[in-house]
């Protein structure tokens, strides 16, 4: 539910701007102001990464998050009883600062409560809840006012408050403070008490009884910046976040009324398209959450960022060649499937990875440290991305951004091909290991125990 409501913060401009402008000649709002309503969430979105590592290690996980839900619920409702515009924009930072706080909190949360059989499918489901929100976002918008709409948006963390109320908290953090009764007691509610998991839960605690509690940010960035478990998958997970959102993922979203419109030629249909392409968004994801239990991680980013990639380019070559007239007519039904074919190829992987990467990737102890910076670039894209967006389709026009983004793209998805593991089907202990041993000495110890396995059945 938390989930959702961040979505529709993403989506909530696309509908949101299109009425203020309608009311223009009323209030006599700039097209500058209306223009801050779209990138005011993603401008606080960085705020709210730098307060999240923080909270959800002080408070722990769930208590950080119903205290978001009710920032969350605040800034809902100020939007909806908005007499102005700044109560709008007041409205629209207190949600997306509520957006950021959620980023890294989210994942690490689902993470430590599922096992790994079902951890891709449980984090993909994180951003199959953002494309649903930015779905109900548009369609309250279509049918009903911007201010009823808001309050509509309201019950997504108003639920999650609810539901989260009643749930315990993750055993991995009570486990961090040294809470064993009731991490082992929240184990089992979350994970039940097969074998396989009493194994997992003993390996959890015996190795976090090997670490010493770090008493705050500084001190763990020093203790752990020379750590490959720390500084390798942050600096993957870092440039990850940043491809996702110059592949523009995101600027779909903030701007669908005007993307849509310029893809079809008229303003006809818009808001039916809109919905079309806020399903096949999600009919994606689910499919998405289906094919990382199948296939993994690493497969599904390249294939994705690789058809991304290629989808833009073709894209941007198509409506070059329409604006040079080398091409008579624009083409809807052209246009218009390249970029279903975009948004679908997409959220297959690198729209929902590194949110699901996020929270599999970094040691129990700095978790909440290197997620919060991880997430915290990602806030920094999806600003400039978003902010920039308009001025780049007017300077170098609609084919040109999506050349940028395709390349851009293109080059992030060869990065991920030498650089990003899989981590399907592997315990967090497994992941951390993985990154702190040399490549050398894995495939060393790989070797030896395939010797052991031959040794064994030798006849003697």
């Amino acid at each position: 539910m938390l989930s959702c409501s961040a979505g529709a913060t993403a989506g909530f401009s696309a509908k949101l701007i299109p009425q203020l402008q309608h009311d223009m000649g009323k209030h006599k709002y700039s097209t500058e102001m209306v223009s801050w309503v779209a990138a005011m969430a993603s401008l606080a979105l960085f705020f709210g990464n730098m307060i999240s590592g923080y909270l959800m290690e002080r408070l722990g996980r769930r208590a950080s998050q119903i205290l978001l839900s009710i920032f969350y619920i605040g800034g809902w409702t100020t939007i909806a009883f908005a007499g102005n515009i700044y109560f709008i924009l007041l409205g629209r930072f207190i949600t997306g600062f509520c957006q950021g706080w959620l980023g890294p909190l989210g994942p690490v949360f689902v993470g430590e409560i599922s096992s790994p059989a079902y951890r891709g499918l449980f984090l993909a489901g994180l951003s199959l809840s953002i494309a649903i929100g930015v779905f109900m976002s548009h369609l309250f918008g279509t049918f009903v006012h911007w201010s009823h709409a808001s309050l509509l948006c309201g019950m997504f963390p108003l639920i999650g408050c609810i539901v989260l109320y009643y749930a315990p908290e993750s055993p991995s953090w009570l486990a961090s403070k040294n809470q064993i009764d009731k991490c082992i007691e929240s184990f089992n509610w979350y994970r039940g008490t097969s074998p396989a998991m009493k194994t997992e839960l003993d390996k959890m605690l015996v190795d976090l009884s090997k670490k010493k509690v770090t008493k705050g940010k500084i001190e763990t960035l020093s203790a752990n910046i020379k750590k490959p478990e720390f500084w390798k998958p942050l600096c993957i997970m870092m440039i990850f976040f940043v491809i996702t959102q110059l592949s523009g993922i995101n600027v779909i979203c903030a701007y669908t009324t005007d993307i849509m419109e310029e893809l079809m030629g008229n303003k006809k249909y818009v808001d039916a398209v809109m919905l079309g392409t806020d399903i096949l968004r999600c009919i994606a994801l689910v499919i998405a959450c289906i094919l990382l239990r199948k296939i993994g991680r690493r497969p599904l980013a390249i294939f994705s960022g690789s058809l991304t990639s290629i989808s833009l380019i073709i894209l941007a070559i198509y409506l070059y060649l329409v604006k040079e007239h080398m091409i008579k007519h624009l083409s809807p039904v052209i246009s218009l499937g390249l970029m279903g074919f975009y948004i679908a190829v997409s959220n297959l992987g690198i729209a929902p990875l590194p949110w699901n990467m996020v929270g599999e990737v970094f040691a129990t102890e700095t978790k909440g440290l290197a997620s919060g910076i991880s997430v915290m670039m990602t806030s920094i894209a999806f600003f400039g991305t978003v902010k920039t967006a308009p001025a780049m389709f007017e300077s170098i026009g609609f084919h040109g951004t999506y050349l940028f983004y395709g390349l851009s793209t293109l080059l992030g998805t060869i990065f991920l091909y030498f650089c990003l593991p899989e981590t399907r089907g592997k315990t967090l202990l497994q992941i951390e290991e993985h990154f702190r041993k040399p490549e050398k000495e894995r495939n060393t110890q790989a070797n030896e125990t395939l010797l052991t396995d031959c040794k064994v059945h030798i006849p003697a």
